[in-house]
């Protein structure tokens, strides 16, 4: 008992120190850097992970549809494959970029929060905005994954306008506010503490790697401990919002499309999908949170000419610091 009373207090002070350090990193980074560089930094930390890993989001998609749950990623991705070519694998790509601002509000704000708040409260802020611009393009990416029949992005916009309204461009809102809320929270606080153990704990000594697969190796595990967590959530709101486009907008309750997984393929129905998902989730969140920390260190280093970028960057939001 003493033995694990001790662990835990090393595992406390760890954490602690490793909190420390990321709230001096955040104030420093918030100091130097312009509002517009990051917002450039999170939009190519976005845009390279969204491209990069969109056939493991449609496959994962197709795999939570009613009546995939209990086949196999795998198949799903073979039969893609040989019914619908390459391209399908790619499908909602084009709704998945329009989503860039909305990365960008919440890659823009989420440093200089956290020099104000507690990481938790500037994650749950910045996720809130990125969640609430992003739902109606995120439906239609949605839509687009599991549509054979190839409407673009533009028809599936019309026909959700004129089958439900413009509530209906937010079918899903609350269940992806329940999935998406406590998935960037827990993305941004697994990924401060590796990150920080890893820079500067004992992991540093035992395990020297440069910091740029540091932000690799820390996005990855923030990323898949999140994605195993929210998963039931996601499953749910991916009928929801496949089901809003069968009906012509109407929808039933996520306590309804629960049950009705369970009744169908069992606990195990809620993490179909989980496959793909943590084929994709670690991956993208490794490449997002590494490219973001990337970008901004390149600032901060003088190697990415700021007045060249800052010329169009500026127009769009602004040179003022927050």
């Amino acid at each position: 008992m003493a033995m694990i009373r001790t662990i835990l207090f090393k595992v406390l002070v760890l954490l602690t120190m490793a909190h420390a350090a990321v709230s001096l990193q955040a104030v420093a980074q918030q100091a130097t850097l312009h509002a517009w560089q990051r917002s450039v930094a999170g939009a190519g930390a976005y845009l390279a992970a969204t491209i990069v890993t969109s056939p493991m989001d449609v496959v994962k998609t197709r795999a939570q549809a009613p009546g995939k749950a209990s086949r196999n990623s795998v198949v799903v991705a073979l039969e893609m494959l040989r019914n619908e070519g390459v391209a399908s694998f790619f499908s909602g790509l084009t709704p998945a970029l329009f989503m860039v601002p909305a990365a960008m509000v919440q890659y823009t704000l989420i440093d200089p929060l956290r020099a104000r708040f507690p990481l938790y409260i500037a994650a749950m802020i910045a996720g809130a905005l990125d969640i609430t611009i992003k739902c109606p393009f995120d439906r239609l990416k949605t839509q687009m994954q599991n549509d054979r029949s190839g409407r673009s992005m533009s028809t599936l916009f019309a026909d959700t306008l004129k089958d439900a309204g413009v509530s209906g461009l937010w079918a899903g809102y609350t269940v992806t506010l329940v999935r998406d809320l406590p998935y960037l929270v827990i993305k941004w606080l697994v990924f401060a503490q590796v990150q920080a153990l890893l820079n500067a704990g004992p992991l540093a000594v035992m395990f020297p790697i440069p910091p740029e697969a540091r932000n690799l190796v820390a996005g990855a595990v923030a990323g898949g401990v999140a994605a195993t967590a929210v998963t039931p959530v996601d499953v749910i709101k991916t009928r929801l919002q496949i089901a809003s486009a069968a009906t012509g907008g109407s929808r039933g309750s996520s306590i309804a499309v629960a049950r009705s997984i369970i009744a169908e393929d069992g606990v195990a129905g809620l993490f179909s999908g989980l496959g793909p998902r943590l084929a994709r989730i670690p991956f993208y969140t490794s490449i997002t949170l590494a490219t973001f920390e990337g970008i901004k260190d390149s600032f901060l280093r003088g190697q990415i000419p700021s007045a060249a970028v800052g010329v169009a960057a500026a127009a769009l939001v602004g040179k003022r610091e927050l």
